[in-house]
């Protein structure tokens, strides 16, 4: 008698956990860099693609969308956008680097979520080089100075040669 009440338990237990409500995500979400923009100076956007698959819902929906820039743990930059998708959708979308960014290795954090329990995050690092026209202007005043200290210099000597040639 005793195993026939564990077994009807048993039997009652599963029936009911098989028609439990739960629910699940079968969201793929994905964000890559293209090649050519792994490595960007501060003030120029940060182009990126993001893929969204979610093949379990059934009609279009809104999903928020948060892009946060991220170095070594802290924020640097973020943006919000709404986006209504059915199945999927890809995308490329961007963010511009502040120019007080300092050079170093970065990462773009995307969080996507709805009005409910789903929420998503993938991330992609890339570089943030030197401002090039900043080095180039640098290089120009180096250069300015150098030519402006050598024509000091020569009219000195001018003037020392053209004293003595006077004595």
């Amino acid at each position: 008698m005793g195993k026939l009440i564990k077994f009807t338990f048993v039997a009652i237990f599963l029936a009911v956990i098989s028609f439990y409500p739960y629910s699940s995500s079968a969201m793929s979400l994905s964000v890559k860099v293209p090649e050519k923009y792994v490595e960007v100076e501060a003030g120029q956007r940060l182009y990126y693609e993001i893929n969204i698959k979610y093949p379990e819902n059934p009609k279009r929906i809104d999903l928020r969308l948060e892009y946060i820039i991220t170095k070594d743990g802290k924020d640097i930059t973020g943006a919000k956008v709404l986006k209504a998708i059915e199945t999927q959708a890809s995308f490329m979308d961007f963010i511009v680097i502040p120019e007080s960014a300092k050079t170093g290795k970065y990462s773009i954090s995307v969080i996507v979520s709805d009005y409910g329990s789903l929420r998503e995050e993938v991330q992609a690092d890339f570089q943030v080089i030197p401002n090039q026209a900043k080095k180039i202007a640098g290089y120009f005043f180096i250069l300015l100075a150098a030519i402006t200290l050598t024509i000091i210099l020569g009219v000195v000597q001018i003037y020392i040669v053209k004293k003595k040639g006077q004595n």
